[in-house]
């Protein structure tokens, strides 16, 4: 986790929020890949075993890239689709200097952010509950992303 670098003026993209990084209500904040990043077509698969110090509680997030750009994946339906509408307030998927950030609001008002490094494939995952501030949320340590080639018969929405 310690590897996604912080610095200044986020500019988020491929996802339609109406503004780009919007989601995150912070963008002050980007992100960079701590070494070089491989863009090239794969499917990152991302288990948080332990999440939020949950004994038995493990998250996994997937996400395909595609000619340069990142998509959500569902193993259940084998498919890369769109995290958020056209135009839609508080959500955002892109990649930034080699990361993907995954930033979005629930109904409820809490917000889930998740950066995955494409050059180390260290995921940092924090949570923001209604009125509260943002923390990051713990998992086993050593959890890592894994990269694998898109699977055989990806419909890509």
């Amino acid at each position: 986790m310690a590897a996604i670098a912080l610095a200044t003026g986020l500019a988020l993209t491929g996802c339609g929020a109406s503004q780009p990084g919007e989601a995150s209500g912070d963008s002050s904040q980007t992100i960079s890949s701590a070494a070089p990043a491989d863009l090239s077509d794969g499917l990152i698969t991302c288990t948080m075993p332990g999440f939020d110090g949950k004994s038995g509680l493990t998250t996994t997030e997937r996400f395909v890239l595609i000619g340069g750009s990142v998509k959500r994946y569902s193993q259940f339906n084998n498919q890369a689709f769109d995290l958020c509408e056209a135009g839609q307030d508080k959500c955002a998927l892109g990649i930034e200097n080699g990361v993907v950030r995954m930033d979005w609001t629930s109904q409820g008002g809490t917000r889930s952010r998740y950066d995955v490094d494409l050059g180390t494939l260290d995921i940092a995952a924090y949570r923001t509950d209604p009125g509260g501030t943002e923390r990051s949320v713990g998992f086993a340590p050593g959890s890592k992303c894994v990269r694998e080639p898109l699977p055989d018969g990806l419909e890509v929405l």
